[in-house]
């Protein structure tokens, strides 16, 4: 039977509650992005079209695109900056975000901490941490520069 260390899972929820917090006040950043609201009316467009995919949001202009990779799918929320970090929710296209996340995290030379569990999750490399984890089929990363 294996023990664990009360304090790492809630570092690992307290990382990723702190940076989907920040995410919320922009305090006028413009590398903040707010998500699309569909207008209310109803329209042809909708309704010809054969599904109601919702339009990924653009990252932030300072997101290190390169360094941190994320899972293919629609990025449903996209927020922050180099100083106080960023917060990413995608929701991926198939069923298996959360171990597609850890997988392309280690294979990009992320390297996992202690206390990961099914649903969470930090990885560091000499550049950033990532915190990332899944309430059910959507992935969300807090993303902070390693000062």
């Amino acid at each position: 039977m294996r023990t664990r260390n009360p304090f790492v899972p809630a570092a690992i929820v307290a990382a990723l509650t702190i940076g989907s917090l920040a995410a919320c006040s922009s305090d006028g950043n413009s590398n903040y992005v707010t998500p699309q609201t569909p207008g209310s009316s109803s329209s042809s467009t909708q309704a010809a079209g054969s599904s109601d995919e919702a339009t990924s949001e653009e990252l932030p202009s300072d997101f290190p695109k390169d360094d941190v990779p994320l899972v293919d799918g629609t990025v449903v929320v996209a927020r922050g900056d180099k100083d106080n970090g960023w917060s990413v929710t995608v929701q991926p296209k198939g069923k298996d975000g959360f171990a597609e996340a850890k997988s392309q995290l280690e294979a990009k030379g992320y390297t996992v901490q202690p206390g990961a569990t099914d649903s969470k999750a930090v990885y560091s490399n000499d550049k950033y941490t990532v915190a990332v984890g899944t309430p059910g089929v959507s992935v969300t990363y807090a993303v902070t520069a390693n000062q």
